[in-house]
């Protein structure tokens, strides 16, 4: 760990900069997660659908339920 303890590093100032380095990272985490969302959604787009099987066409699925 570079700094055992905050306090000893930055005085009064550690639950100040221990607040914004907990802001900056759920920030952080946010953005982050939402670009990696928008990139899964735009690369499913360009998949084809699970149901085309090549040279048959799309394969007509029947719905289930609790009857059979």
């Amino acid at each position: 760990m570079i700094v055992s303890n905050l306090a000893i590093a930055f005085g009064t100032l550690a639950e100040t900069v221990e607040l914004w380095l907990a802001i900056i990272m759920m920030i952080g985490g946010i953005v982050l997660t939402w670009s990696i969302q928008k990139w899964a959604d735009r690369t499913g787009e360009e998949q084809p659908s699970a149901a085309n099987v090549g040279k048959g066409g799309t394969v007509q699925h029947q719905e289930r339920n609790m009857r059979g």
